[in-house]
């Protein structure tokens, strides 16, 4: 596994100024536009997430799956290091993002409260998990060119059914009380709490997600 780390490594060093460029870019416009830190924490983590991603496209392009598990990494494996992967370029990046919008807020450049800070990383850490819990499965199912029209096919999908759904309980005058006296019970408990539940939660996506990219690995023919 570790081979395969000093592999990837080497592919995203390759692309390493386009990554620089887009993160200097969603710096600039944090600090020259209105954007507050959730465009910059949730812009950078996601950017995180596509870094990792990117390996497995470049993996395989030109028939790179099967010449990869000619050395001695089991399928199962190479799952597991991708997730490790961008688990962790999204908290190193998530981290940095966080850390300069922590500066910009403590110096008064753009100042936002606390409970917001925190609320705005909380949101793009979960956004990242989010989107490599999803797309990861489906970029080891269908591959690079046509995962990324099944992956835009299921977000359009997916904000269709919501609009769909909104408009619907509009019309049947549906009573939402209940769910949000429960998320004022939950926020009310305080935020360690509140983040320790979200932890929980990004942790179960990824496993849900890393068993059925294994799945997924362990069925395909190369």
């Amino acid at each position: 596994m570790k081979g395969m780390f000093v592999k990837d490594m080497e592919i995203m060093r390759g692309n390493m100024k386009t990554f620089i460029g887009v993160y200097i870019i969603a710096i600039f416009c944090f600090l020259s536009t209105s954007a507050g830190p959730s465009f910059l924490i949730s812009y950078v983590s996601v950017l995180a997430a596509v870094m990792a991603l990117n390996t497995i496209a470049t993996d395989d392009m030109d028939n790179g799956m099967p010449y990869i598990f000619t050395f001695p990494i089991s399928r199962k494996e190479y799952v597991k290091e991708k997730y490790l992967l961008g688990a962790g370029m999204v908290t190193v990046l998530w981290a940095v993002a966080v850390a300069i919008a922590i500066g910009v807020n403590a110096s008064g450049y753009r100042k936002v409260s606390w409970e917001e800070l925190i609320a705005s990383a909380a949101a793009g850490l979960f956004l990242a998990v989010f989107a490599n819990a999803v797309v990861f499965p489906v970029q080891l199912k269908y591959g690079s060119s046509t995962g990324r029209l099944v992956l835009l096919v299921l977000v359009f999908g997916i904000m269709a059914v919501g609009w769909i759904g909104v408009e619907l309980c509009q019309k049947m005058n549906v009573d939402f009380s209940g769910l949000k006296n429960l998320g004022l019970r939950i926020w009310n408990l305080g935020i360690p709490v509140c983040l320790a539940m979200l932890f929980v939660l990004m942790l179960l996506m990824l496993l849900i997600s890393c068993t059925i990219s294994i799945k997924i690995m362990e069925k395909k023919e190369y």
